[in-house]
């Protein structure tokens, strides 16, 4: 019997390429809000551009993480769970970019 792989062994999604009808998300620049960040889910780092689902201050967004020099971070606009769920899925989908 196989044991399940460990949670480190996790290297997160491959974000599928934008749908030719993708709607542009609205970033911004990543501002400190909140002295606690919690990453919900992540895509694969061997790809750029990066997301990651975050929570903090009890609302929801995604954060944009490019490879540029600086690194770059943008975010979404800070939402309820729900409707930063259903960006998440957009994105990773290629609906949403």
């Amino acid at each position: 019997m196989r044991r399940p792989p460990s949670h480190f062994a996790y290297h997160g999604l491959h974000v599928a390429a934008a749908h030719a009808q993708a709607v542009q998300v609205n970033w911004a620049r990543s501002l400190p809000r909140s002295d606690r960040l919690r990453i919900r889910e992540h895509t694969c780092a061997c790809t750029f551009p990066m997301f990651e689902l975050c929570t903090a201050a009890g609302l929801w967004f995604v954060r944009r993480l490019t490879n540029e020099a600086p690194e770059v971070i943008v975010e979404s606009a800070w939402m309820s769970a729900r409707a930063a769920r259903d960006l998440w899925l957009q994105i990773v989908t290629g609906q949403a970019w």
